[in-house]
């Protein structure tokens, strides 16, 4: 979630947030622990799969973004507000300053 965040998809991520526990796992949840009697288990067992769900829906959006036309994006939006790509670090040593 942190990468589609920082990218500055909040709106997205929320809505994804709100599909997979509230319409995704509580449901499950409620299903397999007091329709199914699991229990806790049971609760567990939902909130887990709307976390699961969660998690491939982020991977699905990570893997087929094109991350160099949103560098460009980005980079257009950093001159818009008077500033400079030139005042960036550089990515050096994997982005790692040492």
């Amino acid at each position: 979630a942190g990468v589609v965040i920082g990218a500055g998809w909040q709106t997205l991520v929320a809505f994804i947030n709100i599909g997979c526990y509230y319409l995704v796992g509580i449901p499950l949840g409620f299903l397999f622990g007091f329709k199914l009697k699991l229990g806790a288990l049971g609760i567990w067992a939902g909130m887990s799969i709307g976390t699961l769900l969660q998690t491939v829906v982020l991977l699905i959006i990570c893997f087929r973004t094109k991350w160099k036309k949103q560098a460009m994006l980005a980079e257009g939006r950093i001159r818009e507000w008077g500033g400079s790509s030139e005042t960036l670090p550089a990515a050096t040593n994997g982005g790692i300053d040492r």
